[in-house]
């Protein structure tokens, strides 16, 4: 991925092809439910592919990301891209 465009709910990443990945908050119009959406876009196209998580699966998803890229010490922010 190429760029981070971020909001208050969402962030959209995108590619040098163009596509993006756009992950937000959602809750489907239901006030109790909670939960992310995820679109994959293509240019030229409105959209391709959306999938709902709820919380829970949002957590796990989480998770596993945090697993996968545990979070550096503060000092060593950074460093990684250079």
């Amino acid at each position: 991925m190429k760029r981070l465009e971020k909001t208050v709910n969402s962030i959209t990443l995108r590619a040098e092809d163009g596509s993006s990945l756009r992950v937000g908050y959602d809750n489907r119009g239901e006030p109790y439910r909670k939960g992310v959406s995820l679109y994959l876009e293509e240019p030229g196209y409105t959209r391709m592919c959306g999938v709902f998580i709820e919380d829970w699966e949002a957590r796990e998803l989480r998770d596993l990301l945090n697993m996968l890229y545990p979070a550096l010490p503060q000092h060593q922010r950074g460093s990684e891209n250079g």
